[in-house]
């Protein structure tokens, strides 16, 4: 997982500095706007299936009727809910005239929501088979670097770009569901029962991530109504500096959850938020060291002003981290659902008043990256303290 954290990363990098300078700062600020808008809806297609279900497949991973029941179940749940997104995504278009301006290039980037919908990566972490997926994952990265070099030559090219990386995105999501038939899961008859079951059983993952969505997404439209799209181009520089790191670090807790899920004991779970503080610093002094000429390298002088944001947001990377310990090991690992749930809406409303707060006193992108650190650092004293009045055994 790490490896294709790395390779994923890497090609974001090798790629970005070509991709700023051709399309220039405006067009790639509006492809990163209307990214921004597309997720929403990827994470009312995902619907929080990923944790619950990484949980179910990796309690029965030697049983293939269950497993191809859970398969089936989030398959036709998140057919459902595809259908839903289209039909509240129609309005919206209509409705606001950036979207409606670009209604193509929107459809081609929103393409990329079925990725969630047909790549089950929850069931290759639950049986611990990631070595086909990040393969996978990898190649398909690595294939859109020739594809931009070779089609994407000047700021006309956005849409071209759109269709390589929603294009290339989408057949790696249908190969690895494929792979997964052929594994001996069958997909099988469900019943509204089950499905109910299993959306109830993510609804607070639901909340969790859409809250976490709302926040990081926000801020991204919110610098492009204040600010225009350049600053856009700006912060989304600064959240690449800070990926490689994340990206890596976080793999860190998906990768050791099936494991501690069936054995989340105090000591284990004391010794891995020890090790994830020191690396987690370790981290964020790498960055204040390297991140000046990461900047220059993947954007110039003229996009210099990513640094300091990015000097802010790599403290998310320390609260984030130890965060994403406490949810995934200590409120999933023993069923307080609805913890990992008010984590993420007390973090949204604390990080929406930062920047209402920030912009009133020193309108600039600073600001806002300064309210979503604050924000994550809220999440850590939340978790701390659920921790020690309900799970202290």
């Amino acid at each position: 997982m790490s490896a294709l954290n790395i390779v994923s990363a890497l090609v974001g990098f090798f790629i970005y500095p070509y991709v700023i300078r051709v399309l220039g700062a405006e067009q790639y600020g509006l492809y990163a706007f209307l990214l921004a808008i597309a997720m929403y809806f990827q994470d009312l297609i995902d619907f929080g299936f990923d944790s619950p279900c990484t949980k179910r497949v990796a309690l029965c991973a030697d049983d293939k009727q269950e497993l191809s029941r859970t398969v089936s179940v989030v398959l036709f749940c998140k057919l459902t809910l595809i259908a839903l997104s289209a039909a509240i995504a129609a309005p919206i278009i209509l409705a606001i005239p950036i979207l409606r301006d670009n209604l193509w290039l929107f459809i081609v980037i929103f393409i990329q929501n079925l990725y969630k919908t047909f790549y089950p990566q929850w069931y290759y972490l639950g049986t611990k088979n990631m070595k086909f997926s990040s393969i996978l994952q990898a190649v398909i990265r690595i294939s859109q670097i020739p594809l931009i070099l070779i089609f994407v030559k000047d700021t006309g090219d956005l849409m071209v770009y759109a269709l390589i990386v929603s294009g290339t995105m989408l057949v790696g999501s249908i190969v690895g569901g494929v792979n997964v038939l052929m594994e001996g899961i069958r997909i099988v008859g469900v019943s509204f029962s089950q499905m109910k079951e299993y959306y109830k059983e993510a609804t607070p993952f639901f909340v969790t991530t859409i809250s976490g969505r709302i926040k990081e997404k926000t801020l991204t439209a919110i610098i492009g109504a204040c600010f225009g799209m350049r600053d856009v181009a700006i912060y989304d520089l600064a959240c690449k500096i800070i990926q490689i790191p994340k990206l890596l670090l976080n793999s860190i807790n998906a990768a050791l959850f099936p494991e501690v899920v069936t054995n989340a004991t105090t000591d284990k779970v004391n010794r891995i938020l020890k090790y994830e503080r020191l690396i987690s610093i370790a981290t964020v002094l790498c960055i204040a060291i390297f991140g000046y000429p990461a900047t220059l390298i993947l954007g110039g002088r003229d996009m210099i002003a990513a640094y300091p944001v990015a000097l802010i947001l790599s403290f998310t990377i320390y609260f984030m981290l130890i965060t994403g310990a406490y949810l995934q090991f200590v409120f999933v690992a023993r069923g307080g659902y609805r913890y990992v749930a008010w984590n993420q809406v007390i973090a949204l409303a604390t990080c929406m008043v930062f920047c209402g707060v920030g912009m009133l006193i020193w309108p600039s992108v600073w600001s806002v990256a300064l309210s979503l650190t604050l924000s994550t650092a809220g999440e850590v004293i939340y978790c701390r303290i659920i921790t020690r009045r309900h799970f202290t055994d």
